[in-house]
């Protein structure tokens, strides 16, 4: 059914009306895919109190970590589809969708996005012994027999499949390394056993205040306060490599929109609180609470990029 002039000038209008048009009637749970003391965290318990005041019941934050986050997202699949479960989710859910594609729902069907919190940059981390800026880093990396290594914090993670991206586009010679985490991984880049990785911003910070690394590029829509210094991935020309960690909310595609449409409206609302805003970017954090429609583009964006990625290079996990 095509939509007149007039209709389509009112849909704005009407999404705040359907908004209120719903109210939940029992607690509403948060399903985290990830043990206690995560990054995604913080996101959740700054804007819980905010939340509830909102929407007049409890939020609930349950914890449902395995799986590479797969757990968490087929917990959600078995919650009614009654506006009162979400589930966080991050990269993993768009690279989930080529790595495991045997898992008992489908990413891309199943959801509905709610709304797209935040994001934490990445820092193109290089030790100073490679290089110092980007143009040098370039330079070293596609030298013949460069033997320069990556690190990650585990296969598929997204600065894993952000750095293979970005070795491929930039044609360095260059091998991946993978850890379980950040924290081996960070201290054997500070340490020169690895010569650069897509590291997140907050842990970069000090070490390059320290000169321990050298942050060439930053991918983040603009310059980050952090590191005034350091380029956009844009300005040293390379825009389409995603490396970064999002976070965001997403329930069962069944829920009814005027449920879906409360729900967003109440994370704008919270993620748009000084409160909010200001504690999660002095922790890192990047405020986007971008609305559902762009997020789900976002999250198909990141899927097909993901998707290329992992075939090109044969990326498995177990």
């Amino acid at each position: 059914m095509r939509l007149t002039r007039r209709a389509a000038a009112l849909l704005p209008l009407a999404l705040p009306a359907m908004a209120q048009s719903w109210s939940p009637s029992q607690p509403v749970r948060v399903i985290i895919p990830f043990p206690p003391g995560g990054t995604m965290d913080p996101v959740v318990r700054l804007a819980q109190n905010f939340l509830q005041q909102d929407l007049g019941q409890p939020v609930v934050i349950d914890h449902r970590p395995g799986g590479a986050t797969v757990v968490g997202t087929v917990e959600l699949q078995r919650a009614a589809p009654d506006g009162h479960t979400l589930l966080m989710i991050a990269n993993s859910f768009a690279a989930n969708v080529t790595l495991r594609p045997n898992t008992p729902y489908n990413a891309l069907r199943d959801f509905a996005p709610i709304i797209m919190a935040t994001v934490v940059p990445h820092v193109l981390a290089v030790h100073p012994s490679v290089a110092r800026d980007f143009p040098a880093f370039l330079e070293a990396g596609r030298r013949p027999g460069a033997g320069l290594s990556f690190g990650s914090y585990g296969i598929g993670t997204s600065n894993h499949l952000g750095g293979e991206q970005f070795r491929e586009m930039a044609r360095l010679n260059a091998v991946h390394v993978p850890y379980t985490g950040s924290a081996q991984a960070n201290t054997d880049l500070i340490g020169g056993r690895i010569q650069f990785m897509f590291a997140n911003l907050p842990d970069m910070i000090q070490p390059a205040q320290l000169g321990q690394i050298a942050p060439v590029a930053i991918s983040n829509e603009t310059r980050v306060r952090e590191l005034p210094q350091t380029p956009t991935m844009t300005e040293v020309g390379f825009p389409l490599v995603l490396s970064d960690s999002w976070f965001g909310l997403i329930t069962r595609a069944e829920v009814p929109a005027p449920a879906r449409a409360r729900l967003e409206a109440a994370w704008a609302a919270a993620l748009a609180r000084p409160e909010v805003r200001g504690r999660l970017e002095e922790q890192g954090f990047t405020v986007l609470a971008r609305p559902s429609a762009a997020f789900g583009a976002e999250i198909r964006r990141y899927a097909e990029t993901y998707a290329q990625v992992i075939r090109a290079n044969n990326i498995t996990v177990n």
